[in-house]
């Protein structure tokens, strides 16, 4: 018999004959629940009021927590890999070091919450609201953001593991483009959904300065799923290091580049 009562009151809120993984939890009222350390893998939660619950270290891996409240719930250390929270109410949730790999939080509102050494590699955070989000040292590699409300975030306290490096690989290949690149960057020139036209993104913009076509870029890797280009997709036309988080933090990443490897004029 599984219980799952209130972390303060003790009161018993739920009663199960059977463990909690894959187990039908949709539209349950969980508030304040003490889920401590639960598994409660691939279960189904969609709709469930776990607002105020205690769910640290808990393992919700493939769990399904669509439009669930999570408002103000201790999910510290939790797995929550490739759980579905679209449109979920993350509002002041506690994250820290959560593992959110792969996770799809599309319109999710994660507004306030501490994502503090939080991995969100690969996840999908398309038009979430990360206002006012804690990031330090959070792990945002290959993590798609586009749309998503960054005000009041500081992506320069994330991390982006290979990114980086990926970047100035490719800015060696395009020593003499990178002043150009820059003054894209600046001016909103880059989309990084295509390779072809005016705003295009990383490669199809160096391919722009340089007048040839993406693909006959020497040294060049061309590849939509390379870490830099990966980056660059969460930059639209009209995104200005002043309008966009994105190009704010790639505008410095150049311009630290070219600190250390002047472009001769």
């Amino acid at each position: 018999m599984t219980e799952i009562k209130h972390r303060t009151s003790g009161k018993v809120l739920l009663t199960y004959d059977a463990a909690l993984r894959d187990t039908d939890l949709a539209d349950a009222c969980l508030r304040g629940a003490d889920l401590s350390g639960a598994d409660l893998s691939g279960a189904d939660l969609r709709y469930a009021d776990t607002s105020g619950a205690d769910l640290s270290n808990a393992c919700l891996a493939g769990a399904d927590l669509s439009r669930a409240c999570l408002a103000g719930a201790y999910l510290a250390g939790a797995d929550l890999s490739r759980a579905c929270l679209v449109d979920a109410n993350l509002r002041d949730v506690d994250l820290r070091g959560a593992d959110l790999s792969g996770a799809d939080l599309r319109s999710a509102d994660l507004s306030g919450a501490y994502l503090s050494r939080a991995c969100l590699a690969g996840a999908d955070l398309r038009d979430a609201d990360l206002s006012d989000v804690e990031l330090s040292r959070a792990d945002l590699s290959g993590a798609n953001l586009r749309g998503a409300n960054l005000s009041d975030a500081d992506l320069r306290m994330a991390k982006f593991p290979g990114t980086i490096s990926d970047y100035y690989e490719v800015l060696a290949n395009a020593h003499a483009e990178v002043p150009g690149l820059l003054a894209a960057i600046r001016e909103g020139r880059i989309d990084g959904s295509t390779y072809y036209g005016e705003c295009a993104c990383l490669v199809g913009t160096i391919a722009n300065i340089r007048r040839v076509e993406y693909e006959r870029l020497d040294g060049i890797v061309t590849c939509p799923d390379r870490p830099a280009e990966l980056f660059f997709a969460n930059i639209a036309k009209g995104d200005t290091p002043a309008n966009s988080a994105f190009s704010a933090l790639v505008e410095a990443w150049t311009e630290e580049w070219l600190l250390l490897n002047p472009v001769e004029q």
